[in-house]
């Protein structure tokens, strides 16, 4: 490791301050703790592990089953990305990661698009195909896209809405969430060009009574439900 590094252009004393980072063991949230501790003089660093920790609080309130483990070693061959980065492997294959990506706030600027952040991911299609394979994990038939858009009117809202989200995924229905937080005629307008039939709608009022307003655009009719009824709806 320290070779690698050192043939990066790092000297003695910055590999002397890395190694501890990339060395860290233990769980997740330690890792967290620790980082923070080292990289307590470096304004970069703290932000650094506050978006982190951000990430990993909101794959928390996702309930995502998944293992997601957070690697201080883990480096892209790009150097485009600005924040966290990611790679995903598949259980039960002895293969490398299937998927790889992450964040960057500067990369439009070279297209004349400057101050568009955003989050990119690439997929290894052979090796994606290697595994289902392996896996027989090829569906029958395929799915159809998106049946209903969550909104975004604000980070209450989002946290609210993942859980159910995920509820309603667990269920079979094609589901997202959307990516930002806007005005709603933009949401709107995403879901009717992208043929979404239904929008979750989540906003004060849903989060006081525990429920969702469920919007079909085709016809306007709108209709406040729970969450287990709006998955017997679009089951």
């Amino acid at each position: 490791m320290k070779d690698e590094l050192r043939g990066k252009g790092l000297d003695e004393s910055a590999i002397a301050f890395i190694e501890p980072i990339l060395t860290l063991s233990g769980k997740t949230q330690e890792k967290l703790v620790k980082i923070a501790e080292l990289l307590s003089s470096s304004e970069v660093g703290k932000k650094g592990v506050e978006e982190l920790s951000e990430v990993f609080r909101l794959i928390d309130t996702a309930g995502i089953n998944q293992t997601v483990e957070l690697d201080l070693s883990l480096a892209r061959g790009l150097n485009y990305y600005t924040g966290a980065i990611f790679e995903v492997k598949a259980n039960d294959v002895a293969i490398g990661s299937i998927c790889g990506g992450g964040r960057y706030d500067d990369l439009t600027g070279i297209f004349g698009l400057p101050g568009v952040s955003g989050v990119g991911i690439s997929f290894g299609a052979d090796r994606i195909y290697d595994v289902l394979s392996s896996l027989d994990k090829f569906p029958s038939e395929a799915k159809e896209g998106t049946k209903v858009l969550f909104t975004n009117l604000g980070a209450a809202e989002t946290d609210y809405a993942l859980p159910m989200l995920k509820a309603v995924r667990a269920a079979g229905i094609a589901a997202e969430i959307y990516t930002e937080t806007t005005k709603l005629k933009k949401q709107f307008d995403y879901a009717d060009k992208r043929s979404i039939p239904y929008l979750a709608i989540v906003g004060e009022n849903e989060m006081n009574s525990g429920t969702i307003n469920l919007k079909h655009l085709a016809t306007g009719e709108q209709v406040e439900v729970t969450i287990q009824q709006l998955i017997e709806k679009l089951s």
